[in-house]
């Protein structure tokens, strides 16, 4: 099994590797803003809003 991943083309690792990717992606985008919402304070939110 080593043998065969060892020679999968770089078309095939990048075809099993982009779904992976839009899904982290999508993850990432949806749990940061509420993460950062929930952890910074709104004083702090405001005055980053003004700069």
């Amino acid at each position: 099994m080593k043998a065969y991943l060892a020679n999968v083309p770089t078309a095939i690792w990048a075809l099993i590797a982009l779904p992976g990717l839009v899904l982290t992606r999508c993850v990432v985008a949806a749990v940061v803003p509420q993460v950062v919402h929930a952890v910074v304070p709104e004083v702090v939110r405001n005055v980053l809003r003004v700069i």
